[in-house]
């Protein structure tokens, strides 16, 4: 008896052994499989206005929510199961990317050599224009590495693997071009692609990234909202109950405050007209 039980240990064992082989195996290949994006060559502005509009766009992008207020990088998730999600310091990245492989990292989610990043909202960013684009890596040029910055990496654990193969963690790679030259002069679903579609669907509700919320359809939210009541909701992340919206309240309060009057009547415009259509959908 004490012979099966000790071959059933070691079969156990065996059987164990063979399935983290084959889920380091299979991830390990996903980490490391290249990606053939094309560079792309952007003019990149030197002035301080432009450096400083993309200071601002970063904000509105959500870079500075997940990279830290001033750049200097985060460890958003460190667990041992999952694994560490730490995006890294922008001044460190900058001493080894040239331009055009930052380029290819915002809107396509390469890394410099070729493998894919994840859980980087490149779908979103993506719809940058090329001339706020070359303004957001004007801002990243200006970083200066400082002594705190975070030199954390990311790094998945044994779930996190597991999820990486079985494709719930998807990679960020998004090789298609969809973006313009130049930022358009209505800004209603310009920031709607390039920001809220980071979190939000336009007619349907879905999961937030961390499983913890149920974000709201875009049409849903602008149709609820007159335009007072918009702006307050996206300079405090606040609905008019006062209640604290979660990741709606963090993502007002890091960077969608920046958004001008403008800007956020324009987006409640588009929105307001997309409503319109859902009925019909």
């Amino acid at each position: 008896m004490r012979k099966l039980i000790v071959r059933g240990l070691i079969g156990l064992a065996a059987v164990i052994v063979l399935l983290l082989a084959v889920i380091y195996g299979g991830s390990q290949w996903k980490l490391r499989r290249g990606y053939d994006v094309a560079l792309t060559d952007l003019s990149i502005p030197t002035d301080a206005a432009s450096v400083a509009e993309g200071a601002r766009l970063a904000k509105i992008a959500g870079c500075r929510d997940c990279h830290g207020p001033e750049g200097q990088g985060l460890v958003l998730v460190d667990d041992p199961a999952l694994g560490r999600i730490a995006p890294p310091a922008l001044a460190g990245v900058a001493m080894v990317y040239s331009n055009a492989e930052l380029e290819r990292a915002i809107r396509h989610g390469v890394r410099r050599d070729g493998s894919a990043l994840f859980v980087m909202p490149t779908a979103a960013h993506g719809h940058l224009a090329d001339d706020d684009t070359a303004r957001i890596i004007a801002w990243i040029r200006s970083l200066r590495a400082k002594p705190d910055d975070s030199t954390a990496t990311t790094a998945f654990g044994p779930l996190g693997r597991a999820l990486l193969l079985a494709g719930v963690i998807p990679s960020s790679v998004q090789p298609a071009k969809v973006s313009v030259a130049a930022r358009p002069a209505d800004m209603g679903r310009y920031v709607v692609d390039f920001s809220c579609s980071g979190c939000h669907a336009m007619h349907s509700a879905r999961p937030s990234d961390d499983g913890k919320q149920t974000v709201p359809p875009l049409a849903m939210v602008a149709a609820a909202y007159d335009l007072p009541a918009f702006k307050t909701l996206l300079r405090t992340g606040l609905p008019p109950s006062g209640r604290d919206l979660g990741m709606m309240t963090e993502a007002a309060k890091g960077g969608l405050h920046v958004l001008t009057d403008a800007e956020i009547e324009q987006i409640h415009q588009y929105l307001k007209a997309e409503a319109e259509k859902a009925p019909a959908q």
